[in-house]
């Protein structure tokens, strides 16, 4: 085989090996995925015309009739089997989608209805507090002013009943010393935030003498939380990373092993094609001789 088959053959394994298959889209989808709608004929029929339409919206998806794409709306496409692919989903695209199919003479071989629910990711929540006269705490779990999650408190890790953004806590309570947290969800992803401890200090805790309350002694604690960096999703970012780099590595390491093997091997089969052709040059030499 020569060297430029060699090179065609690895460039076609790499690519298989980087294309990622389309998977079917399920009634409720993250943003930004991709996946198709399937389009089911009549004993498998291949249609000579279809029509895909998003009723939601009542708009004309995609035409096809006779191998030639009418009209095609931004964002998807048509598979040869005749489904419909989104590159890419948005909220836009949700909805209930129909599809209509038609053999060579028009009669109908196919007609069906998918609708799919298109959701954005949960964010990382984050836990704040302050504390009032009495000791007394609100938290708050801050989600991005996002109303289209469900909400959980945790104590330490047993969840709450509680779903309010805000949860309030007596200073008996908090002086059970536990940590709090809230987690977000929605049908596709789900975030949990950093637990932290609540710290509240009374602003007149001193005893109360003859002519009236004494003054406060001594500092007053901060009565919000910084939780700081988010170092677990910097730390889940940096190995998701480090993994698809190795991953590259390890492919590229192996394109480069198979090409310079194919090299060797062509240098070698030119070698001896040039030691067959030398051999062959003597040969005639010598019978060119022993005539004379």
């Amino acid at each position: 085989m020569s060297c430029q088959y060699n090179f065609l053959f690895l460039f076609l394994c790499g690519f298989a090996v980087l294309t990622v298959s389309i998977k079917t889209c399920g009634k409720e989808i993250l943003e930004g995925t991709s996946c198709t709608i399937k389009l089911i004929t009549k004993n498998s029929e291949k249609p000579d015309e279809i029509e895909w339409y998003h009723l939601t919206s009542d708009t004309i998806v995609l035409l096809w009739k006779r191998g030639k794409i009418k009209k095609v709306v931004e964002g998807v496409s048509k598979e040869e089997d005749g489904s419909l692919t989104f590159k890419s989903v948005s909220l836009k695209d949700t909805g209930k989608y129909k599809y209509k199919a038609f053999n060579n003479d028009g009669t109908e071989i196919g007609t069906g209805e998918e609708e799919i629910q298109v959701y954005v990711k949960a964010p990382k929540p984050t836990v704040t507090f302050d504390c009032d006269a009495d000791s007394n705490a609100t938290l708050t779990c801050d989600t991005g002013n996002r109303t289209d999650l469900t909400l959980f408190w945790y104590i330490d890790t047993i969840v709450q009943n509680e779903t309010n953004p805000q949860m309030f806590l007596t200073f008996t309570q908090i002086q059970k010393n536990q940590t709090y947290s809230c987690s977000v969800s929605n049908p596709v992803s789900n975030e949990q935030s950093e637990s932290i401890p609540v710290l509240c200090h009374t602003g007149h805790t001193g005893p109360t003498g003859p002519t009236g309350p004494t003054e406060p002694t001594g500092p007053t604690e901060p009565t919000g939380y910084d939780p700081g960096p988010d170092t677990e999703v910097s730390g889940s970012k940096f190995n998701f990373m480090v993994s698809i780099l190795a991953g590259g590595g390890a492919f590229l390491l192996l394109l480069c092993v198979l090409i310079i093997c194919a090299c060797r091997s062509c240098r070698q089969q030119k070698k001896h094609q040039q030691g067959e052709s030398r051999l062959d040059h003597l040969k005639l030499c010598s019978e060119y001789l022993h005539g004379q």
